[in-house]
């Protein structure tokens, strides 16, 4: 991948952890078939995250398109699965609402 003719050169990703490897790629390790058929399920999961990351704006207020830079490695927060009593349901909890009137529909 290159920018400016070749004149910034982005660096190379590091290598995936070893157990995801496994799962990925290893055809002999017993996980890998299970993960591989569920593997979309896996990642409609991080649908419902929010994006947790060392947040950096010092280059706004440019002419052109906004610009975010991430620093360090990123991570999702996942929320709970219901919201605390009194507060009003949000992100993943609005697909679990009110589930004891749906039980009884």
């Amino acid at each position: 991948m290159c920018c400016c003719n070749g004149k910034v050169q982005l660096p190379l990703l590091k290598e995936a952890p070893r157990l995801l490897r496994q799962l990925l790629f290893d055809q002999t390790s017993p996980d890998n078939k299970k993960f591989q058929q569920n593997i979309r399920s896996y990642n409609s999961m991080f649908a419902f995250t929010s994006p947790g990351m060392k947040f950096d704006d010092t280059n706004k207020g440019g002419r052109g398109p906004p610009i975010i830079r991430i620093q360090g490695q990123t991570c999702h927060r996942i929320g709970s699965l219901l919201p605390i009593t009194g507060q009003p349901p949000k992100f993943g909890q609005l697909y679990i609402y009110d589930t004891d009137n749906e039980i009884q529909n």
